[in-house]
């Protein structure tokens, strides 16, 4: 998978993540790929469930050490 941009949001909590993931996606073009990371565990839920209700591409969210990687292709 190829990573268009990454976004950092360690340190956030609900619902910031998901807002701030929001907001790079509008400045993307359809088909790249964003890489989101959070330290939230509740993003591990959150972030699927907004793909879904917004339409975007979810692809994969793992958790790393703490460290929650998520990924979303923009639609």
């Amino acid at each position: 998978m190829e990573i268009n941009k990454t976004l950092d949001c360690i340190g956030l909590f609900c619902p910031m993540p998901v807002i701030k993931t929001k907001m790079e996606l509008e400045n993307m073009k359809s088909g790249e790929v964003l890489e989101i990371l959070a330290d939230d565990p509740g993003f591990i839920k959150d972030l699927p469930a907004w793909c879904i209700m917004s339409g975007e591409n979810f692809l994969e969210i793992k958790n790393e050490n703490g460290v929650v990687k998520g990924y979303v292709m923009k639609k």
